[in-house]
């Protein structure tokens, strides 16, 4: 008999309980021996979290796939695919189905949607192609009527025999990924019952339990957090428009070196300390320079101080996509040092303890 694999793709930020029992669900229909969670790329993702105002949300591509591998601890039938994280060029459905068929070359892939998303789906990419190589798994809603769906559309109808239809389980028809986000944003513990223990855990171990993080330094009322924020800084007898000036300068020795960054612009100062003699005890001493000029910056400028402390306790994180995991974190890995946020975090602190001494 052909090996049946069923395959779910998605952001899956984070994956929920609906996600893995609709994939259960789906494999116990076909009698598949395994079914496959691929989610998408961390731009991807990013994109669609920013439609939504709620860029802060977005999970990277390695916490994605750990909580998805997490479902094995429930059912070892599961596997998590990162296709679509390794490739550039997967963009649709269908290329990606291709992709899985090359590394399951003896399987027939069964593609899950929920009955809801038959509607667009004449209008997909190679919908011709993907109806002729693969199966579509359609997980019926209680509220759809699959006939009157045939009826409107005309071409699944034709295309039917390419379809196969399984219940999809009543009680995940209200969960879904945004209203786990919702509820974190409320402080509503009962979030928690939307995704599996492992992966409320590895939420709380990436301290996005509650998402209680800001990592985008560029967004709409967080550009304070960064060093390119222009504000006067006097640092070391020298007055700068930015903490990325006053940075920069401190790769030189002498004052003379260091004058013509009080007049630049943040950007155009990180170009000038890149062409600078360096200093020879840099990488020794660059971290605390950093803190230094960091505590100049909120302590010399009231209303700066005021929004830093008005972040509370949430985790500071420069999150970046240009790959830099020493002062900040990569978006697309989730891996770095994050030496900028944590020194924001303790400045944070002190600015605290002034406040209530």
């Amino acid at each position: 008999m052909t090996n049946r694999i069923a395959v779910l793709g998605g952001s899956f930020n984070p994956p929920t309980v609906a996600h893995l029992r609709l994939m259960q669900a789906g494999m116990n229909a076909i009698d598949a021996c395994a079914g496959i969670f691929v989610p998408t790329g961390y731009e991807y993702v990013a994109k669609k979290m920013r439609k939504q105002h709620c860029a802060e949300d977005v999970l990277s591509e390695s916490l994605r796939v750990e909580m998805l591998e997490s479902f094995r601890e429930e059912d070892d039938r599961i596997v998590v695919s990162q296709v679509r994280l390794i490739r550039d060029d997967i963009s649709f459905d269908y290329d990606m189905l291709c992709a899985l068929q090359e590394d399951y070359p003896d399987s027939e892939l069964y593609f899950i949607i929920g009955s809801d998303k038959l509607y667009p789906l004449p209008r997909w990419y190679c919908v011709n192609e993907l109806l002729a190589r693969f199966r579509v798994l359609v997980g019926k809603r209680s509220a759809d009527d699959i006939e009157r769906i045939k009826e409107i559309k005309p071409y699944l109808a034709d295309h039917w025999d390419a379809f196969t239809v399984f219940s999809a389980p009543e009680e995940i028809s209200e969960i879904s990924s945004t209203l786990f986000r919702e509820r974190l944003h409320r402080g509503d513990d009962s979030a928690r019952e939307l995704v599996t223990p492992a992966v409320w855990q590895l939420m709380q171990n990436a301290g996005k339990e509650p998402m209680n993080s800001i990592t985008n330094f560029h967004e709409e009322g967080y550009t304070f957090l960064s060093n390119f924020f222009e504000a006067p800084v006097t640092f070391d007898g020298l007055t700068y428009g930015s903490a990325e000036a006053a940075f920069q300068a401190q790769k030189c020795l002498t004052e003379e070196e260091k004058l013509p960054f009080t007049e630049a612009r943040p950007s155009r100062s990180k170009g000038m300390g890149r062409r600078v003699k360096l200093r020879p005890d840099w990488e020794q001493v660059k971290v605390g320079l950093m803190e230094e000029i960091v505590r100049a910056k909120f302590t010399q400028n009231e209303d700066l101080k005021q929004r830093l402390l008005a972040t509370g306790d949430k985790r500071l994180a420069e999150g970046n996509t240009w790959g830099d995991t020493f002062w900040g974190v990569d978006l697309r890995s989730g891996r770095g040092e994050n030496h900028l946020g944590r020194i924001l975090m303790r400045v944070r602190d002190e600015l605290k303890e002034n406040t209530e001494a």
